[in-house]
């Protein structure tokens, strides 16, 4: 943990001038040119300051820049985001321009690992916001899929309250697959921040994380008007991938002529034995 608190500390300084001239100078002009986007809900933050775990849906590498640009000055210079590290940081380069760039810190997006729920709780406890995503990948299609726990979990660990962020028209400016946006119009909306204490003095149960996690997807969903799909999207990417695989993978040629008529020979043959050579041995018989 030594590395990784060493690693978030240059994240946190670098989360100032370098971040905001990424953000401010060269992401914004881009943002508004593309997607004009709109805020509301920022009432609900006023009364608010960090530590506080921001839970948004997933549709375009946009939502974040969008989300942090959307964000009141003074909360947006605390405000560091969950990346993936499979994704992101699957390289040292990019590990390092995301740190740079948005402030992102390496999250394990298939579990909430100890080593990951460490992190996130130091980050809080010396008071900053979290990004978080807990679809844990970008929407295929444009709906909202189900949570994963591993927010739930941090949630009721760092015990801060979980800010629901809805974000609408980022996939249809850029989806997933695509690499530059196309004119649209975009909107972030913050909702109420949810506090979980009654769930405190009890055990972490999974029936408790579930109850949690949808209780935010919930709110995530009513922000945004998406339709909701209670499965996983990565299990659903995964089935598309291994489809577009067996649909791309070749069929076997069919067989010509001459190899049909081989098998109808190989048939016939077994089905008709050959008459039996008058020398050949017998197998002895009980009678």
């Amino acid at each position: 943990m030594a590395r990784e608190g060493e690693r978030m500390l240059q994240q946190k300084v670098s989360s100032g001038i370098a971040r905001g001239f990424f953000l401010n100078g060269a992401l914004r002009p881009i943002i508004r040119h593309y997607v004009h986007p709109k805020i509301t809900g920022l009432e609900n933050l006023a009364d608010h300051s960090p530590p506080l775990i921001l839970a948004a849906n997933h549709s375009s590498h946009m939502d974040t820049p969008l989300i942090l640009n959307s964000l009141p000055k003074d909360l947006r210079r605390r405000t560091l985001v969950a990346g993936a590290s499979d994704y992101f940081f699957a390289s040292r380069l990019m590990g390092l321009f995301v740190s740079v760039a948005i402030g992102a810190v390496p999250i394990e997006r298939r579990g909430a690992s100890r080593q990951s729920m460490e992190l996130v709780n130091q980050i809080l406890e010396q008071n900053w916001c979290l990004v978080m995503y807990p679809e844990g990948s970008r929407t295929p299609d444009g709906r909202l899929y189900k949570g994963k726990t591993g927010i739930a979990r941090l949630a009721l660990s760092a015990q801060v309250p979980v800010v629901p962020v809805g974000v609408v028209g980022t996939y249809g400016s850029m989806p997933a697959g695509r690499s530059w946006p196309v004119s649209g119009q975009a909107e972030v909306r913050f909702g109420k921040p949810l506090t979980f204490e009654r769930y405190r003095l009890g055990s972490a149960s999974p029936v408790v994380l579930r109850a949690i996690t949808d209780q935010i997807m919930y709110d995530i969903m009513e922000l945004t008007g998406l339709s909701y799909v209670d499965e996983y999207v990565t299990r659903v990417k995964a089935r598309q991938a291994r489809a577009r695989s067996q649909a791309e993978s070749p069929e076997p040629a069919a067989p010509g002529p001459a190899a049909l008529g081989k098998v109808s020979a190989e048939v016939n043959g077994a089905a008709e034995p050959a008459d039996e050579h008058p020398d050949a041995p017998r197998e002895a018989s009980s009678g």
